[in-house]
């Protein structure tokens, strides 16, 4: 999970901290504040003794104080005295009466604990926190979170300061306009000043409904609200939104509105000057108002091979962070009119929303995860019984509203046991994973196969009679006994016990499942290594 499910929320800091007119006096040095203010609280709730030492060891962001307890009390929200209460996951699962504490201000909780405590977590429960921090960590990463953290609250401080001083100059503005009335030019000039302020305060205020929509866990929302939306406020007719692969180092296309093709992938290495590639090189957001100027200005040859099919020599390639390091990159062209994409009026906005979209991301990406080890086995990484019987609930579903075919394959390692009392238990899984591939390389992509119970493998396979599961079993029995896990230089020789069974019409899927059980059992009373069909 990236930052928490949404992405970091908006959190206000106390009137003491928000940003004043003299930078120096903006926020108090760690663990020295300044007279009359006070240094906001971070408070861990956790009774997990390693953990504590961890935090010992942080270092407390600038205008911040860190502390600690053993659970979270309702006096730590009601008092207003913690900014943020970091909740050990393991502390809350299973406590009502600490639930309906941490449920009345949730937007203030970050979840921390073991990824296998927070699979448990409810969705909304997570979607609704400040964030979600994944343990084991060490001090150095949990301060640099607690750093992104400082410097979200910071920003949106920051945000709502710069709303404040708009409406300040708005007033001054209608003040200077009546004063000035008599002088065309400069009256002319005033009413250009205001259009720019009534657009920065209108855009203020969309900013605010757009963070709402992108703080998603919906992937779908979140790349059109990056594509449609966002350029619709700027006034950019071409947007595309690219995902980052750190693996291969190329991006990959989610969307665009350019109205033509555009590369579905870019190989960041075979492309190390494109804008793309420098934004996300160093992590900075590039605003280009013209491409000479540009690179002269930062020293740096830009690759312009596509630069004919667009309409402006102005862009904007905001490179998506989110859980430490960048997950996609934004881009932003053909302002409408001609002209180049403002750095007062423009930047600001896409700054703050570039940071939601690659947190929201993050987000997409590590509850995806979550999901996916939720319902793989750890061991063979097939679907887990859980899953399986997911399957099987939703396919005699299918099977008795529509009347199509429906068969599972149930089969059994012979000797297991003999294995891994001969050569040890990490052989025996050895086999166990090599069946695994086995069988996902032999079945279809509509097929669901996974671990049932130890030594068992169960295969729900769809519109498929007994006949049809049959050979596949057999190709199974014969790639398996064709193919023996290598281990160690050595074949470890084994075979399948396998049992098959059809669905039938309205049978309950527990008489299903005890149909082939039976069927496998057979198979093995009459001398393993065989299949048997149900009935």
């Amino acid at each position: 999970m990236a930052s928490g499910q949404g992405g970091p929320r908006s959190v206000r800091l106390p009137a003491a901290m928000a940003p004043s007119d003299h930078p120096s006096d903006r926020l108090p040095r760690p663990h020295a504040a300044p007279p009359g203010t006070v240094p906001l609280g971070v408070l861990l709730c956790s009774s997990d003794a390693a953990l504590r030492e961890t935090w010992k060891g942080v270092l407390a962001p600038q205008g911040f104080r860190l502390e600690w307890a053993e659970r979270p009390s309702l006096e730590h929200f009601e008092s207003g005295e913690y900014l943020l209460v970091l909740v050990d996951v393991r502390t809350f699962l299973g406590d009502e009466s600490l639930a309906a504490v941490l449920d009345a201000d949730l937007e203030r909780c970050v979840w921390i604990g073991p990824a296998a405590a927070l699979e448990h977590l409810d969705p909304a429960q997570v979607s609704r926190a400040y964030d979600v921090l994944v343990t084991p960590t060490s001090a150095t990463v949990l301060g640099r979170r607690l750093e992104g953290w400082a410097r979200s609250i910071r920003q949106t401080a920051a945000v709502e300061e710069m709303g404040r001083r708009v409406e300040a100059l708005a007033e001054q503005n209608d003040r200077l306009a009546a004063g000035l009335a008599q002088a065309e030019a400069e009256s002319k000039a005033q009413a250009r000043e205001r259009e720019r302020l009534d657009q920065a305060m209108q855009r203020l205020r969309q900013v605010a409904g757009l963070s709402r929509e992108i703080n998603s866990l919906d992937l779908d929302l979140i790349e059109r609200v990056s594509t449609e939306q966002l350029p619709a406020l700027l006034g950019a007719r071409a947007a595309s939104l690219y995902l980052y692969d750190t693996v291969g180092d190329r991006l990959v296309l989610l969307r665009h509105t350019h109205g033509r093709p555009i590369a579905e992938r870019v190989d960041l290495k075979d492309s190390p000057q494109s804008p793309m590639a420098v934004a996300v090189r160093r992590g900075e957001l590039l605003l280009v108002s013209e491409f000479q100027e540009f690179e002269r200005r930062e020293e740096v040859v830009l690759d312009r091979e596509f630069s004919q099919e667009y309409a402006t020599s102005s862009c904007i390639v905001a490179p998506l962070k989110g859980g430490g390091r960048v997950r996609g990159v934004l881009n932003l062209a053909d302002k409408v009119g001609g002209g180049p994409f403002d750095r007062e009026i423009d930047l600001p906005v896409v700054e703050q929303i570039a940071e939601l979209i690659g947190a929201s991301i993050y987000n997409v990406e590590l509850f995806q995860e979550m999901e996916r080890r939720a319902k793989t086995d750890p061991l063979t990484d097939l679907a887990n019984r859980r899953a399986v019987e997911d399957a099987l609930d939703r396919e005699t579903d299918r099977s008795r509203r529509y009347g199509s075919k429906l068969s599972v394959l149930l089969f059994d390692v012979d000797q297991l046991k003999r294995i891994n009392d001969e050569f040890g238990h990490h052989v025996g899984d050895s086999v166990l994973q090599h069946v695994a591939r086995v069988l996902a390389e032999a079945v279809r992509s509509v097929d669901v196969p996974g671990r049932w119970a130890g030594d068992e493998f169960l295969v729900v396979l769809p519109d498929t009679g007994a006949g049809q599961a049959g050979r596949l079993a057999k190709r199974l029995l014969v790639t398996l006994r064709d193919n023996p896990p290598q281990i160690q230089d050595q074949s470890i020789f084994s075979s399948l016990s396998a049992g098959v069974a059809e669905y039938k019409k309205n049978e309950s899927v527990e008489d299903l499942v005890h149909r082939v059980d039976k069927a496998m059992y057979d198979a093995k009373k009459a001398g393993r290594d065989r299949i048997v069909t149900a009935d």
